[in-house]
């Protein structure tokens, strides 16, 4: 029943769950993002398969392989809840420590060494946008700094961009939600419902954060956005059975806690056979379809950007599970990110590998999905660089710029202040070019306004035409902040876990 309510809300019938198609991708520009569980998935997916990633977006999410040796066989999850989520007072916090974190790089590296995964030298060229709201009582924010140190083990600093000064509860926050295209949004600091929130990126009356279209550019650079009312693309269903298995063999979905079926947003040119990129967008704990319908499919904020830039978004589902030991232990429909998908006789970490159920079921999904041919995606190379900020925080600005014809390279520039008249200081901050389409600007103060530009650089060393000037104030250093949320009662509690509708500021 709860399948033919998610194809009946799509406009179609459970029969309608198609074969996957096959498009033209450049699969080298193969992105993941997630929310939650989705945001440790993501996190997971994007190393396993490090040599096809190129970006990664997490929201409240942490670590890679955080739940350790208590991921045996999902055997200790309530400890993992403790030490990866932090929020729920019924299971007491436990920090995740440097040596939790060395343990992590550890398995991390053993597993590349042993090609259970793609090799970890590949994560150097990954960016990573990460965001937490300081009104998340559910993975606090701990867990969040952690996970960017464990990038930085393995990232540049200049290419991890870290959001986390919004007053935005446990939610992927979007800006869909302003076009009015669903009813299906919370405001900022609300938990629970469908987990889309809106937010202002600011003050009040602050046009609402886009964190689809933030994580996307700074993948990819610059894009465009297009309006909910006006896209031209489509969302498919498809039949997710056949891509799951173990072993080599077919494996009941419900025995993966997968659904049957997984949705698909195409662009018009996509399904015309123009060249595509492609975009893997993980919904979070009680987001499956079989819960809240397409809310997250057409509401998290991806398909207005992947309309206007040909990406194709693919939307793989959970099922939520409870039938122990005929089925996981998941009734909350999350990705696995603690092992419940695992045998007693599997390593701890199977499920977080190339060949764990869940991983391998999307990369043949992704197969698929590539099997058209292989396409090259190519932003237009302008004369000079436009340049453009995607984001910013207390202390970081993201910068992305249009590619130079004939550029090897690019260097960034950066003055101090609001005064950009002749003689005005800007001093170069990147020690070496950077190559690719962003770069992260840290260490910087917060409420301070900054002045950037950005030069092409050939082979010789010489430098091109200059962008022109950008102006950016950095954001308020967030609050003080300690929320909780109680899994048990399924509502926002205090520290004493006693109910409240208290919030900060």
């Amino acid at each position: 029943m709860a399948m033919l309510a998610a194809g009946t809300l799509l406009g179609l019938s459970p029969c309608a769950a198609d074969e996957l198609p096959a498009y033209s991708l450049d699969l080298s520009q193969t992105t993941v993002s997630g929310i939650s569980s989705g945001a440790f998935m993501a996190v997971q997916f994007g190393t396993a398969h490090a040599a096809t990633v190129s970006g990664v977006a997490a929201t409240a999410g942490g670590p890679y392989f955080c739940a350790g040796r208590d991921s045996w066989a999902g055997s200790g999850v309530g400890r993992v809840m403790a030490r990866c989520m932090q929020g729920d007072p019924s299971y007491p916090a436990q920090p995740i420590t440097d040596g939790d974190l060395h343990d992590m790089h550890a398995a991390a590296r053993a597993w590349s060494a042993r090609g259970l995964n793609d090799d970890v030298d590949n994560l150097t060229r990954q960016r990573v946008w990460m965001f937490h709201g300081y009104n998340d009582g559910i993975v606090k924010r701990p867990v969040s700094d952690a996970l960017q140190t464990w990038y930085e083990g393995f990232v540049p600093a200049a290419q991890i961009f870290y959001k986390n000064g919004l007053r935005a509860a446990h939610a992927q926050i979007s800006a869909s939600c302003a076009d009015g295209q669903t009813a299906a949004c919370n405001p900022c600091a609300t938990t629970g419902g469908t987990f889309i929130n809106s937010c202002p990126d600011g003050a009040a009356g602050a046009p609402p954060y886009d964190a689809a279209g933030a994580a996307l550019q700074l993948f990819y650079g610059p894009l465009e956005r297009r309006p909910s009312a006006a896209l031209k693309g489509q969302v498919h269903a498809f039949d997710q059975r056949p891509y799951i298995q173990r072993g080599g063999k077919p494996l009941n979905p419900i025995r993966a806690s997968m659904a049957e079926t997984g949705y698909l947003y195409v662009p018009a040119e996509c399904a015309a056979g123009e060249a595509c990129r492609l975009h893997v967008a993980f919904h979070g704990c009680e987001q499956q379809a079989e819960l809240i319908g397409n809310d997250f499919v057409t509401g998290a904020g991806f398909n207005e950007w992947a309309d206007a830039n040909r990406i194709v978004v693919l939307y793989p589902q959970t099922a939520a599970t409870s039938a122990v030991p005929i089925t996981p232990f998941n009734p909350k429909g999350c990705w696995d990110w603690w092992g419940y998908t695992d045998f007693g006789y599997d390593m701890p970490g199977h499920y977080a590998t190339r060949d764990g159920v869940q991983i391998s079921a999307i990369w043949r999904m992704v197969e698929k999905l590539a099997s058209g041919g292989a396409g090259s995606v190519a932003p237009v190379a302008t004369q000079m660089p436009e340049l453009r900020v995607i984001d910013r925080s207390a202390d970081r600005v993201a910068l992305a710029w249009t590619p130079v014809s004939g550029s090897a390279g690019y260097r960034i520039y950066r003055g101090e202040g609001s005064d950009a008249g002749v003689g005005s200081v800007m001093h170069a901050v990147t020690a070496v070019t950077v190559d690719g389409p962003s770069w992260v600007d840290r260490g910087l103060q917060p409420q301070t306004t900054y002045r950037y530009l950005v030069r092409s650089v050939d082979a010789s060393g010489t430098e091109g035409p200059s962008s022109a000037q950008l102006m950016v104030s950095t954001g308020a250093t967030p609050p003080a902040c300690d929320p909780y949320f109680s899994l048990a009662k399924d509502r926002v509690v205090g520290r004493n876990n006693k109910p409240t509708s208290a919030v900060c500021p």
